[in-house]
């Protein structure tokens, strides 16, 4: 598998958590192939770009007030 397919996979999947949505499948096939690491990771910098794009627009919609 290549690095960016790694990655892609490893998004979807915490994503996935975020909303609550994964079949008993994916979550095994997930968990066979991701370290915890990769996890923890991707999530603490995707629920970073969750707080930056939610300021951001909070930011926006304040100056178009």
């Amino acid at each position: 598998m290549s690095a960016v397919a790694g990655f892609v996979r490893n998004v979807v999947t915490v994503l996935s958590a975020f909303v609550g949505i994964r079949r008993k499948q994916d979550h095994d096939e997930a968990a066979a192939s991701l370290t915890p690491l990769q996890v923890i990771v991707t999530g603490v910098l995707l629920a970073a770009a969750f707080v930056a794009i939610l300021i951001l627009g909070v930011r926006i919609l304040i100056r178009i007030a």
